[in-house]
């Protein structure tokens, strides 16, 4: 007897950008971030001075996606947002989660972000 199993989940990866007051860019990730779709992170992560990324719906995060965040630290204010054990471990083994901002919410990352205005100034 053969049993086989079938997974209806999309593959690869897709990405919704928004922006929040401040000029904070969230960015949320759903899928695998791998060699073949790290080109998509690399897209999701091209513009905006201020970036969240959220993390939490991501499976897998290959060295690939790793540099890839790592790059975009290096040109913006970047706030990471991490939920699964796998990404997490993903950036302990590579010592990112010593040069990235990692955040357990949203919420958390946009406040870190979010410039405060000067006394006597608006916003």
């Amino acid at each position: 007897m053969y049993c086989f199993r079938t997974l209806d989940e999309p593959s690869g990866l897709t990405f919704t950008s928004t922006v929040r007051p401040g000029e904070v860019r969230v960015v949320t990730l759903v899928g695998d971030v791998d060699a073949a779709t790290v080109g998509t992170l690399d897209e999701a992560l091209a513009t905006g001075e201020r970036l969240v990324v959220d993390l939490t719906r991501v499976a897998f995060l290959s060295c690939a996606g790793v540099r890839s965040l790592l790059e975009a630290n290096t040109r913006a204010a970047l706030a990471v947002v991490v939920g699964g054990h796998a990404v997490t471990r993903s950036l302990e083994a590579t010592g990112a989660d010593l040069l990235l901002d990692i955040h357990p919410r949203v919420g958390a990352a946009i406040a870190d972000l979010t410039p405060v205005p000067e006394p006597g100034r608006e916003a």
